[in-house]
């Protein structure tokens, strides 16, 4: 990483060094890395960081030439607008309750690690193309619901977990009518998983060894039972207790609870798909361990990705009293503006 950041292009003023530069942290660096060099200026760890976000940067910055890191500020910060108009149009699908959905994308707005959104990383790309594909899905527009899955798929490992609604969605909508499913819908399963299937056949071009085995070696990354990892977590911060493992137990925490509440509520149960889809990224984020470093490491900016959770924290909210829902949105702006400080001292927040 070290070797290229260095080379990466700085900002030559104060201004630009205080609200440009100061994003370039952690796998930001990375991800600009490619963007800059593509693959093959970067070591072989960096072939694990997925590359329709970097190359996407990368070429808007040779057309444009701008300074790539704020090309991947303003084409995050992009992103996470249409994520917000996305989850709110698909609340207004869902529920017909605009309270709901204003409120939906205020908690994701406000989420004291939503910063991440906005910073040189993939996930406010890849939230959008998520929330975009089950938009596109409960509308039944298949082709454009597939597209979008394929673009996940080139965004992040977890983009193919998009089949699995996809599936549910035909499923439910074929079971009732005993009906097969169109050609569009066909169409959709066979592109959907292509986004990995390219990213895949790049690592092969380059003569690089699979994405599992490069990102356990280089990444010294594994994969655990899930609960079983948060022992093992529970039991790092007994030994040596961190602000870092805290915050990332909190998460996880937080985020089973409010799944297993949005499970007892009917009006979220009854969305199955969309349940299925958030329990098994949550899965996926507690069962992923580093064996050098917290055992969840990452899980603050990982669980933004459970977008559907977020809708079932609005619905409490809107139990609350507006004195408290604004001392509640007031303390998460805080902490975004503590924990957004402290990744800019390159403190690892996720």
């Amino acid at each position: 990483m070290w070797e290229t950041y260095y080379n990466l292009e700085r900002s030559s003023t104060l201004l630009g060094r205080a609200f440009i530069d100061v994003w370039l942290r952690w796998d930001a660096v990375h991800y600009m890395n490619i963007a800059a060099f593509g693959y093959e200026g970067v070591g072989v760890a960096d072939t694990v960081f997925f590359p329709l976000y970097p190359y996407l940067v990368g070429v808007l910055s040779r057309l444009t030439s701008i300074n790539v890191t704020l090309v991947g500020i303003l084409t995050s910060s992009i992103a996470s607008f249409l994520s917000l108009i996305f989850l709110y149009e698909l609340v207004l699908d869902l529920f017909h309750d605009k309270r709901l959905a204003k409120w939906s994308i205020v908690c994701l707005a406000f989420y004291p690690t939503a910063f991440f959104l906005h910073a040189p990383y993939t996930d406010a790309l890849f939230l959008s193309v998520s929330i975009g594909s089950i938009l596109m899905m409960v509308k039944r527009k298949p082709l454009i619901a597939g597209l979008l899955v394929c673009i996940a798929g080139l965004t992040r490992a977890q983009g193919v977990l998009l089949m699995l609604p996809m599936v549910l969605y035909y499923i439910q909508d074929h079971w009732k009518e005993k009906t097969f499913l169109n050609w569009q819908e066909v169409i959709s399963l066979v592109i959907s998983p292509l986004g990995f299937g390219i990213y895949s056949f790049i690592r092969m071009r380059y003569g690089i060894s699979g994405f599992l085995t490069t990102y356990e070696i280089y990444s010294a990354t594994g994969f655990r039972f899930p609960f079983a990892n948060i022992l093992y977590a529970i039991q790092d911060l007994i030994q040596s207790p961190s602000v870092l493992e805290i915050s990332e137990l909190i998460s996880v925490i937080l985020f089973l609870l409010l799944l297993i509440w949005m499970v007892l509520q009917n009006q979220f149960r009854k969305h199955l798909p969309l349940m299925l889809y958030s329990a098994t990224i949550w899965l996926l984020i507690t069962s992923k361990t580093v064996f050098y470093a917290s055992p969840l490491q990452s899980a603050n900016r990982y669980v933004l990705h459970i977008f559907f959770a977020f809708v079932g924290l609005a619905s409490m909210l809107l139990n609350l009293s507006w004195r408290k829902q604004k001392l509640i949105l007031f303390l998460s702006l805080a902490a975004c503006v503590i924990l957004s400080g402290m990744y800019a001292l390159w403190i690892f927040i996720g």
